[in-house]
């Protein structure tokens, strides 16, 4: 005999009201320590070329292997405008050195790990300094990223008696395959920019059609308070004591990021069907209901509109926002760390699977409901979306977060089920992923 369900959570506000603002001052110091340390991490010198690096190095080398067009003065000016970290304009200083020997500069202040290595290389190479080790030159190529500039300062070290033609041969083949991957990305966002500007007037001119139902939830505002700030403050702790349990071994270490999601995806889906008095089986079916195909079909031009709309804050963010902010950083150097496919298979899957399933049946699934309650559709959009943003605490990338939230929750409203806002979500960080891992 199966026991009968629990009835939704309903704590009493003597006690719950303390707790929750006892649960909210511990998410803030939380938040606040996270900020702090991360703060700290961005001070610190990157330890190689970073993706911006990377696209630039493309976007200037490409037109002269594919059409001989040598880059003008006004886009090295640019590129280097653009390019503040240090590792970034040494790429620089070498493929300017590489494309226009005439204009040849002095690389720039470098830190001491890695730094006096490029030095003795570059003169090796340009200023008919002494061969530099083996060593010096295999932690050079690693801190100018492998890419093309990487690759021609090495084969000037060889001499083409010695393989610098085929390995220049292969810098070539190399910086085509990104440039590819590149403009297919760029065809990509392109097409669905106009795609998404489609979907947006569609929206507006049928905005009084009455949507579908979403998910209904039957504990209190109090009880989902209680069990966003718990589940909010066990995304700091489940990190940590990934972290934590896999430390004695450093090369297990990016395990950390697919640990951490499935400690606290696990801590939060026993939450919501605690509170709600809800079994795991049922909770997919109360958040997925009907048949998959049309919702599934709708993640498309819902992508398509959050790259619009992305595209559009970014824009206008760029204008308050450093420009030497990297909101990807983090994921940047865990990709650059790894190799092999079974450890690129494991992050892509965390990634683009295991987080986009759990922060939608989070923050649309459980969240956007309960705030939407009462007719108030408009203020769940906005503060959901605003929490989704803020719950990854990257300042740098809040409004586009935060973009990419809204978006999410027009999806869940359109079709009423969760299949479409996860789908989106594992495109986006699916296409990011792919991004990040194919320039490192």
């Amino acid at each position: 005999m199966q026991p009968e369900p629990r009835t939704p959570w309903q704590p009493a506000p003597r006690w719950a009201d303390p707790f929750i603002a006892l649960l909210l001052i511990l998410a803030c110091l939380a938040a606040g320590l996270s900020l702090f340390t991360r703060a700290k991490v961005a001070e610190r010198p990157s330890e190689q070329v970073s993706l911006q690096g990377r696209l630039v190095e493309v976007a200037l080398a490409a037109p002269q292997v594919l059409l001989g067009q040598k880059p003008k003065a006004a886009e090295w000016d640019r590129a280097a405008a653009r390019l503040s970290d240090p590792w970034d304009a040494a790429l620089l200083v070498v493929l300017r050195t590489e494309l226009e020997p005439e204009a040849k500069s002095a690389l720039p202040k470098l830190p001491s790990r890695g730094g006096e290595a490029l030095h003795r290389v570059y003169l090796a190479a340009y200023e008919h300094g002494p061969m530099p080790s083996a060593q010096d030159r295999a932690e050079t190529r690693r801190r100018l990223g492998r890419g093309y500039s990487a690759s021609l300062l090495e084969a000037r070290l060889q001499g083409p008696a010695n393989g610098g033609i085929q390995l220049r041969t292969q810098a070539r083949q190399v910086l085509l395959v990104r440039f590819a991957l590149l403009t297919v990305l760029g065809l990509g966002v392109s097409g669905l920019s106009l795609g998404g500007l489609a979907l947006g007037i569609y929206l507006i001119a049928t905005r009084r059609v009455p949507p579908p139902p979403l998910p209904a939830w039957g504990l209190s505002g109090r009880a989902a308070a209680i069990v966003f700030l718990a589940w909010f403050l066990g995304f700091f702790l489940a990190g940590s004591l990934a972290g934590l349990l896999l430390s004695p071994w450093p090369s297990l270490r990016w395990l950390a990021l697919p640990g951490g999601y499935l400690l606290h995806a696990c801590f939060g889906l026993r939450l919501i069907t605690w509170a709600e008095g809800l079994r795991f089986k049922d909770l997919w079916g109360r958040v997925a209901a009907g048949r998959p195909g049309k919702d599934l079909a709708w993640a498309i031009p819902f992508l398509a509109l959050a790259v619009t709309l992305v595209l559009l804050v970014a824009m206008l963010s760029s204008w308050i926002l450093a420009p030497t902010q990297n909101p990807q950083r983090d994921l940047q150097e865990l990709l650059q760390g790894v190799s092999g496919w079974p450890t690129t298979l494991v992050l892509f899957l965390t990634v683009a699977g295991v987080a986009p399933v759990f922060e939608e049946l989070f923050f649309r699934g459980f969240l956007l409901p309960v705030l939407a309650r009462k007719d108030r559709m408009a203020w769940g959009l906005l503060a959901s979306a605003g929490l989704f943003g803020a719950i990854h605490l990257q300042p740098a990338g809040l409004p586009i977060l935060a973009t990419l939230g809204w978006v999410l929750g027009l999806a869940l409203r359109q079709t009423g089920s969760l299949r479409t806002p996860i789908l989106l979500h594992a495109c986006w960080n699916g296409t990011l992923f792919v991004l990040l891992r194919g320039m490192a």
